[in-house]
């Protein structure tokens, strides 16, 4: 087993950070590059895991695609493959990721005329000429669904017609699809309860990855956290594509953000406000767009002594874990409050002491877990955590950042 020892900084956080290049943009754009023929088109992709492998099995188009924990992987590869005209793919996982929901996506395929087979160890897709057509998601959990047929639709005889009806999770996830397929020559028409895209081909075009806005969050966090502290993200900016974005305005109770010719400069408030004088009464918060900001944000209000009502997160139960389980265990620990209700977390006003970790904390093969308990150090003191290469998904670089920023990380292997 290995952990990633951290101490707090002994002096004010002061550090330029280049963030992440953003994950969901990188696929987005890999699926499409793909089916234009030529991968180069995407210039500066994330370094993660997740896109790393998804470049790889595009690239090498084996037989057996093993995706890792990756659920956007899995499902974008799963719609890729059932347009490879001629070729039989199977779509595979580790365990968790195979039991995650899939079914509604599989059943969408087929009615747009898909073949694939369920088997023990993934799913066997034989790639053909797909008809299109209608088809219709009510309240689906997962935003990569439509987003998965969209990227394909232009491959597909008549396009897709596609409604989405209902709660609408994380629904700038498929305005990001849609505003990409655009910059690749593919305009989807809206429609009052959907979209629909024609049939067509991409056009040649290039693309640059932009810093990742969900990586963002961790360093918000950080600068809450953190009296006198001063980060400055440079290339961040107010990037239409991701929703994420919205964490400038969730954490400004506590955070400036300043917009520089070099990018973004976050710095802790002198006179930070409490999170009631934002949403008074404790009125709920919706963050079912942005569900990614939830752990990080939720830390953050635990740290700060702060109650909050954080709402519209019913899909993160299927998530690498259940996440909603994952941060009320994890603040029980720590001696906050907190109760979920389907996909509701009622954060109890604490102090802003917290009890250290009894053993060193497990986030259980989630990235964000470990990436948004990190900065909880600041207040702690010392924080181990385990398995710290489980940021690899998104973030390599994440605990060499924590250092440059003046805290202690010791990786212990």
């Amino acid at each position: 087993m290995s952990f990633v020892k951290l101490t707090a900084p002994t002096d004010a956080v002061r550090a330029t950070i280049h963030l992440p290049r953003s994950k969901s943009v990188s696929n987005r754009a890999l699926i499409m590059a793909s089916l234009l023929g030529d991968l180069g088109a995407v210039r500066h992709l994330s370094d993660g895991d997740d896109t790393r492998l998804l470049h790889e099995l595009l690239r090498d188009r084996p037989a057996v695609m093993h995706c890792g924990a990756g659920g956007t992987t899995f499902r974008f590869l799963l719609a890729w493959a059932a347009v490879q005209e001629g070729e039989e793919h199977l779509i595979t996982g580790i365990p968790r990721l195979l039991e995650r929901p899939h079914d509604d996506l599989v059943n969408a395929l087929r009615t747009l005329g898909a073949d694939i087979e369920r088997k023990a160890d993934g799913y066997l897709v034989r790639g053909r000429r797909m008809p299109g057509g209608e088809v219709h998601f009510d309240s689906p959990i997962s935003s990569q669904y439509l987003s998965a047929l969209l990227l394909v639709a232009p491959r597909m005889e008549q396009g897709i017609q596609l409604r989405w009806t209902g709660t609408r999770l994380s629904e700038p996830f498929v305005h990001m699809t849609l505003k990409m397929l655009a910059q690749f020559g593919v305009f989807p028409v809206m429609e009052l309860d959907g979209v629909r895209v024609p049939p067509g081909d991409y056009l040649p075009a290039t693309l640059d990855v932009p810093p990742d806005w969900s990586a963002a969050a961790f360093w918000y966090e950080v600068v809450a956290l953190s009296p006198g502290a001063e980060i400055l993200l440079p290339g961040l900016d107010d990037d239409t594509l991701q929703g994420d974005r919205e964490a400038r305005f969730l954490w400004s109770p506590w955070v400036n953000t300043s917009v520089t010719d070099d990018g973004l400069l976050l710095t802790h408030r002198s006179d930070p406000q409490p999170w009631e004088s934002l949403h008074p009464g404790a009125r709920p918060v919706n963050l079912k767009h942005v569900p990614d900001l939830y752990q990080a944000l939720a830390f953050t209000l635990a740290a700060r002594g702060e109650a909050a009502v954080l709402e519209g997160l019913d899909n993160l139960r299927v998530k690498e874990t259940d996440r909603l389980k994952a941060v009320h265990d994890a603040l029980e620990q720590l001696g906050r409050s907190s109760a979920v209700l389907n996909g509701t977390f009622n954060l109890q006003a604490g102090t802003t002491t917290l009890k250290p970790f009894d053993t060193a904390f497990d986030p259980s093969i989630d990235h964000r877990m470990a990436m948004s308990v990190a900065p909880l150090v600041a207040l702690l003191g010392q924080l181990t955590i385990q398995d710290p290469n489980v940021v690899d998904k998104s973030y390599p670089a994440f605990w060499e950042d924590l250092r440059k920023a003046g805290f202690g990380v010791e990786l212990q292997h």
